[in-house]
């Protein structure tokens, strides 16, 4: 996550170690919803968005972290700031809004699409398909369903031994830590475009630069569907790794375009924006001691969680505003339909030190064998954008992972992790991974690198070793 920049300094070209007080554009969500792609913008604690979204734009610090109640920071940012209501405003704004996005992505739009803002119980009632009452809207009919709890999987998406994967290989406490953090952002949600029924849906109800924020950024997706099938890539069946990758691309194009509009403020505009991101952070964070346990957000922080989720936003935009800077606009028009498919390709795009452009896809590499007997959990490509956070294991808690360094192999060719239940403690879950580089040097290059993993997350049993002429194999064992 991101620290405030000054208004005349340009978007940040890696993701910084401060805390998360973000002014201008941050992180945005796409969804799997009503049978097609639902692309949604959040606020706050967002690993959990993998039950309904892959990141957002981040109010308070991790994954469902921060004190005092989002939910109450949300209305009334959204909700009680603003002369005009967002039904007042939006026939003014959103032809304005629409040609800023429309030169921005150098497309053209071939139909309007309907935007409606909804208070928050409504917007939430329209997330579980039940929209009760009307709602303030620009036209358009209203979807007969909500979104549905059926989102592609990507790198943060706990299920199939993926958290418990992650647990082993010590980069998050344990298993139920990480999930508990992941499934709790449904509530953060503060925009949505689903191209089921075309129509973007807003929460809040009065008019303020983050609502603003929040209609380019979801304007976007909505354009970007009328000239892409954005669910190709998705009926495509991929693995969690190229999901997370596809949306790395989605979600880099409308953060893109949302930092041009935040360069576009003056002066009154950038004091107003300020002004909402200051009122949210005093509203949320009580003073020292007044904090009251039982008014605090409980959900639960986990660095991992928040790291995997912000992937395609935070390092996303760099590699998407990269391509747009040296190839132009549709550049990312061809990403879109030619997605890249692993965090290596993200990577290379944005520009980390040693990473290299042009990457192929990873390869096939055997999955490791569990032991006789043991309760396989699944397996998977663990992938190199996770693999460069273990060297950070012994700070993430408090620092968080940031990847702002470089990556911890240039010699990544894929990788495949199994995971099982530890047959002398089912609390646990054990893990092998293979990593596969391009030579005998990459292998003994990150064996190198690795070395403060092992030191650092003894308490896993991390160790790595050897195994074959190009591979490493990692090991270790945590809390279910």
């Amino acid at each position: 996550m991101s620290a405030p920049r000054p208004a005349d300094e340009a978007p940040p070209d890696a993701a910084p170690t401060s805390p998360p007080r973000r002014r201008g554009p941050s992180r945005a969500a796409w969804a799997l919803g009503g049978g097609g792609l639902a692309l949604g913008l959040v606020l706050g604690g967002c690993a959990g968005l993998g039950t309904g979204a892959l990141g957002g734009v981040l109010l308070a610090g991790g994954a469902g972290g921060g004190g005092g109640s989002l939910g109450d920071v949300l209305e009334r940012v959204t909700g009680g700031a603003g002369e005009r209501s967002v039904a007042e405003a939006l026939p003014d704004e959103l032809p304005r809004l629409r040609a800023f996005v429309a030169d921005e992505r150098g497309l053209e739009w071939e139909r309007e699409v309907p935007v409606r803002a909804l208070d928050a119980d409504a917007f939430a009632a329209a997330l579980d398909g039940e929209e009760p009452g009307d709602a303030p809207s620009s036209g358009g009919a209203r979807p007969d369903e909500g979104l549905e709890d059926a989102w592609p999987a990507g790198l943060d998406d706990p299920g199939d031994g993926r958290a418990e994967t992650y647990a082993a290989l010590g980069l998050t406490p344990s298993a139920a830590t990480y999930e508990e953090a992941w499934s709790a952002g449904d509530a953060d949600v503060l925009g949505f475009y689903d191209p089921e029924v075309d129509e973007v849906v807003l929460r809040g109800t009065r008019w303020s630069p983050l609502v603003e924020e929040t209609l380019v950024h979801e304007l976007v997706h909505a354009l970007d569907a009328q000239h892409v099938d954005l669910d190709a890539a998705l009926d495509a069946d991929l693995p969690p790794e190229a999901v997370s990758a596809h949306a790395a691309v989605v979600e880099g194009d409308a953060e893109r375009v949302a930092w041009a509009w935040y360069d576009g403020l003056d002066d009154d505009q950038l004091d107003a924006y300020d002004d909402a991101w200051e009122r949210s952070w005093d509203e949320e964070a009580p003073e020292d001691g007044d904090a009251d346990e039982g008014d605090a957000d409980d959900r639960t922080y986990d660095a991992l969680a928040d790291a995997l989720a912000l992937f395609p936003y935070e390092y996303g935009y760099v590699a998407v505003d990269a391509v747009a800077d040296t190839q132009g606009p549709g550049a990312v028009t061809t990403l879109l339909r030619e997605p890249l498919s692993t965090t290596e390709q993200v990577l290379a795009a944005r520009g980390v030190p040693g990473a290299s452009p042009g990457l192929a896809p990873g390869v096939d590499v055997p999955a490791p064998a569990a032991p006789e007997g043991a309760e396989v959990l699944g397996t998977g490509t663990l992938g190199l954008f996770p693999l460069s956070l273990l060297p950070l294991v012994a700070v993430a808690e408090d620092e968080g992972y940031y990847l702002d360094d470089d990556v911890v192999t240039t010699a990544w060719a894929g990788d495949t992790w199994t995971t099982w239940v530890d047959p002398a403690d089912d609390a646990r879950a054990c893990t092998a991974v293979l990593v596969r580089l391009d030579d005998a040097r990459g292998r003994d290059d990150l064996a190198e690198d690795l070395a403060v993993w092992v030191d650092d997350a003894r308490d896993v049993g991390a160790a790595l070793a050897p195994a074959g002429e190009t591979d490493l194999e990692l090991r270790g064992c945590g809390d279910r």
